[in-house]
């Protein structure tokens, strides 16, 4: 990873917080290395990624781990620093960005593969390993990047970004640093968004809301109402931020290069005062023109969608472009042997976020010039109370070329209804034939099993409410049917009721054939479900095997509506269960049960 000092100079811009990154950073010892431990008993770490690296000092602990249930597989593993588990604001941001990775399923996003709750309480998360380097190497290397390659980056990018829009998450740290490419055979690199560590997820089913009104994100590439500490952020600051990568990559230069953070505001009010085509006269004009839309300063005259912006952006790119096929090796002189080739997770450095009471420095009413010596003296006073408030434990925060929090009152939170929580295990009976051999083990449910074997799922709920056990199977036409698990005739008088707390079991199943997932859907819902007591019923009448289509296809139904997108799983590896978290008065869960 680049250089903090290097990226600032690289961007054109004088290194002015140099001071403040000694601020940031007094006070934080970095936790007991992990590497040599197995987490969770699967995950074998090797490499401490934040020592010495852009991480240093950072709120989350980043590792280079393989997963040893799948033949050493690569991944990145990050845990939460002790001193910011005990900061609820900066723990809560670990959490939305974990339920940020948990809502997307994209190619071009960066997957989260597995989460769960160390001992100590201190959560994790696994990430993928990505082999490849960042777009800022890219830019390092080549000032100005062919249209057709541009083209492709900002069409995978903004895919991305649609998809996160679609599940109500903002981004809010888009920039060329954040952006990771990997080399393929016979195509454009692979390109991924990376690093959700300010995201802000709306309806979080993990953390509560946070009202803080204070800019935060990456100076250079922050929207101005992002800056400013607007509440009422949309989609159009992804679309900004984006859109002066995009400059970046276009021109080798950035449309705006501040001395400090109220310049930047004032700059980004009046404007982009050198168009891309003065840099690059070979620039399509209604690519210029719809880039420069990107950049407006009034939210509301961006484009309105991610997905469009970038598909016309990419189509007036590309014009006649008959290539449009080649790596970026190809494209330009890159040596791909020099570039980084690291593995990269989301990560948060208290080096590369701004968090400021800006808005309190400067309104869109206020006189817009000032000189620049008062600012000056105005920001080395942020910087003294910067450092009281760290000192004090108020605030840390991530920043490269960025200005600290300097309000030390106390933050108010907006408070959520409680999330509604399940737990669940699984009694595993090892098998040898029709006999068991050793003693049954417990299980989070969340690992590899033998086929053969027998299991007992467990589950209760926080409050009082019914439970539904469904296990989701093919007849011999490939027709979807289920059996039911609870209740059961026999089983609490085949009421589907429970109390609080109340641990209920099922009786033996087994993980039958060769290789493959045994599915089971666990339901519970706050009152009585008038649809799920007639499919209940339905598999009694039908001997426990819902088999008419009708059911079926109800029952379907049924489970893709409440289906647990948005319910937040956690794995509790001290006690060997998995807790699921949810706010609806509906809770569906799929578990997925995998075996060999």
């Amino acid at each position: 990873m680049t250089d903090k000092k290097e990226e600032w100079e690289i961007d054109g811009s004088k290194d002015y917080l140099s001071v403040e990154t000694e601020l940031l950073t007094a006070g934080f010892q970095k936790s007991d290395a992990l590497v040599g431990q197995m987490l969770d008993g699967r995950f074998l770490i090797e490499k401490d990624l934040t020592e010495g690296g852009a991480d240093a000092g950072g709120i989350g602990l980043v590792y280079l781990a393989k997963d040893m249930k799948l033949m050493g597989k690569k991944t990145v593993v990050k845990i939460l620093r002790q001193a910011a588990l005990k900061n609820a604001d900066l723990a809560r941001k670990f959490q939305h960005e974990k339920e940020a990775l948990i809502r997307l399923d994209h190619p071009n996003i960066v997957r989260i593969l597995d989460s769960g709750t160390l001992s100590d309480g201190n959560p994790f998360m696994v990430m993928e390993y990505i082999e490849g380097y960042s777009l800022r190497r890219t830019l390092r290397e080549n000032k100005q990047l062919p249209f057709d390659f541009v083209a492709y980056i900002v069409e995978s990018v903004t895919n991305a970004v649609h998809a996160a829009h679609s599940q109500k998450i903002l981004h809010r740290d888009i920039k060329p640093e954040n952006i990771m490419l990997t080399p393929q055979d016979g195509g454009f690199d692979r390109v991924r968004l990376i690093d959700f560590g300010i995201a802000r997820v709306e309806n979080s089913q993990l953390a509560p809301a946070t009202e803080i009104p204070r800019g935060i994100g990456t100076i250079l590439y922050i929207a101005p109402e992002q800056l400013a500490g607007n509440m009422e952020q949309t989609p159009a600051v992804d679309i900004y931020s984006f859109a002066i990568v995009i400059y970046e990559m276009l021109t080798g230069k950035l449309p705006f290069q501040p001395q400090t953070m109220v310049e930047m505001f004032l700059l980004q009010e009046q404007g982009v005062k050198i168009p891309p085509s003065q840099l690059r006269p070979d620039l399509p004009p209604e690519a210029e023109k719809i880039l420069l839309s990107a950049l407006a300063f009034a939210p509301e005259k961006r484009p309105a969608s991610a997905r469009q912006f970038g598909r016309e952006l990419a189509a007036a790119l590309r014009g006649n472009s008959e290539d449009k096929t080649r790596t970026l090796a190809e494209t330009v002189p890159f040596n791909l042997k020099s570039a980084e080739i690291s593995p990269v997770a989301p990560t948060e450095s208290l080096l590369d976020i701004i968090e400021t009471d800006f808005h309190k420095q400067i309104s869109v009413n206020s006189p817009r010039k000032k000189s620049s010596k008062v600012w000056i003296w105005a920001l080395l006073g942020l910087l003294v109370l910067a450092a009281i408030s760290i000192t004090a434990g108020l605030v840390i925060w991530k920043g490269r070329e960025e200005i600290s929090n300097t309000n030390t009152t106390e933050i108010p939170i907006v408070e959520t209804a409680p999330l509604r929580e399940i737990t669940y295990f699984l009694n595993v009976q090892k098998m040898r034939g029709d006999k068991p051999f050793e003693e049954p083990f417990k299980s989070s449910g969340q690992e590899i099993f033998e086929s053969g074997y027998k299991f007992k799922l467990n589950f209760k709920g926080d409050a009082d409410g019914f439970f539904y056990v469904f296990n989701e199977d093919k007849d011999a036409n490939g027709k979807t049917i289920y059996n039911i698990l609870y209740p059961t005739p026999k089983t609490n008088n085949g009421s589907a009721e429970v109390k609080a707390k109340q641990t209920i079991e099922t009786s033996n199943n087994t993980f039958s054939g060769t290789r493959g997932t045994e599915i089971v859907w666990l339901i519970w819902t706050k009152a009585k479900n008038d649809d799920l007591e007639t499919m209940r019923q339905a598999a009694f009448d039908a001997g426990g095997t819902m088999k008419d289509e009708k059911s079926s296809r109800q029952l379907t139904d049924f489970l893709q509506t409440y289906k647990n997108e948005k319910n937040e799983t956690i794995k509790d590896t001290a006690n060997q269960q998995t807790v699921v978290k949810s706010k609806g008065e509906t809770i569906v869960q799929k578990i997925e049960l995998e075996h060999r």
